[in-house]
């Protein structure tokens, strides 16, 4: 299956923004413009993987994705999903003229139905409720990081329209595309970047990889309650980096996925900024 999609620029954030989406912070990092979100891209692949694999796909099915390139608003971008392997091979690029070219790979990966191959290695702490953020945001540094302590859980209640909203506004499908009442699972994987700043203050952070595994269908009308802990840091071509292992539940404590989450939390040539401390 091939489709394309022009991509959107990110809508205003609701929570702590990431200054690599807008023009400021991104070009700060070497880039020509504000990125549209990897999860955002995601969000797109993720509808035609369901169009292929089927409904089962949103509530038991895996992916493992990473972000090679960045993506611009207004950009064309072709998605690809075919057969490989008993799952599918993903492709997304933005086509570029020239002989020979390829185009720029935005993300690639692939995606299966029952258990990822690697469901096993991820290890989140156990579900917890959602807690309000510390009373002071820290920052840290590759060896300085709290591996392996669980963050305080980040809670959001989705309402029936605010999860067609996720699938019509912020990413521009037809509210046919998903069931009523059903929360696309794009959101799902965008939950731990919110997790990470409910937590800890960053600069510009930059989505790496993520690899999902849906262990039961989202639904709207509840809270969607996320909890991760970081598993490992390390730096690369002088950006730091970072892992996390998350799983995502209602409020009942239901499984709706587990992740692992890789990103750079600072960007070569970034510096940190100092922790936030909420007032009195």
């Amino acid at each position: 299956m091939t489709t394309t999609v022009t991509a959107t620029p990110d809508p205003p954030p609701t929570g702590i923004p990431n200054p690599i989406h807008d023009e400021a912070g991104a070009t700060g990092a070497g880039y020509q413009g504000a990125l549209v979100a990897g999860v955002r891209t995601w969000g797109w692949v993720a509808d035609a993987v369901a169009a292929v694999a089927g409904e089962a796909w949103r509530d038991a099915g895996w992916a493992d994705f990473t972000l090679r390139r960045p993506l611009f608003a207004g950009e064309e971008l072709t998605i690809e999903v075919a057969p490989a392997g008993g799952g599918w091979a993903l492709r997304a690029a933005v086509l570029e003229e020239g002989p020979g070219s390829g185009g720029r790979v935005v993300l690639d990966g692939e995606a299966g139905l029952g258990h990822a191959p690697w469901l096993g290695e991820l290890g989140p702490p156990a579900p917890a409720p959602a807690l309000g953020p510390p009373a002071t945001r820290p920052t840290y540094t590759v060896d300085t990081a709290p591996v392996g302590e669980p963050l305080r859980p980040l809670g959001a209640f989705v309402t029936a329209a605010a999860a067609r909203a996720i699938a019509t506004t912020e990413l521009g499908l037809e509210a046919s595309a998903l069931p009523e009442g059903r929360v696309h699972p794009w959101f799902l994987s965008a939950r731990m970047a919110p997790l990470t700043r409910h937590n800890f203050t960053y600069g510009p952070t930059i989505h790496v990889r993520t690899q999902v595994q849906h262990r039961g269908p989202a639904l709207a009308d509840r809270q969607i309650v996320v909890g991760a802990r970081i598993v490992d840091t390390y730096e690369r071509k002088g950006h730091w980096y970072q892992v996390l292992d998350g799983v995502v539940t209602d409020e009942t404590g239901t499984e709706l996925a587990r992740l692992r989450h890789h990103t750079i939390f600072r960007p070569r040539g970034t510096e940190l900024p100092p922790p936030i401390t909420a007032p009195a």
